[in-house]
């Protein structure tokens, strides 16, 4: 009973939740910050753009490597 109830309720929550759905060749970029190099660190930030039906973001720079 339980299973039917929660299958019930998957279905009834997939018609009314919108689905997000990549495309291919929307992936994220990596872009330098700062210059790229400060203080022998490595800094950039993974960004994403032209992507229908996602708004283009950046997210903050980090340190990926050294440089």
């Amino acid at each position: 009973m339980k299973a039917m109830v929660a299958t019930l309720a998957d279905r009834a929550l997939a018609l009314i939740v919108p689905r997000a759905e990549a495309e291919a060749g929307c992936s994220y970029v990596w872009l330098s910050c700062n210059g790229g190099c400060t203080g022998g660190l490595r800094y950039r930030k993974r960004c994403m753009s032209g992507c229908s039906g996602v708004p283009n973001h950046c997210y903050p720079c980090s340190v990926t490597g050294t440089c």
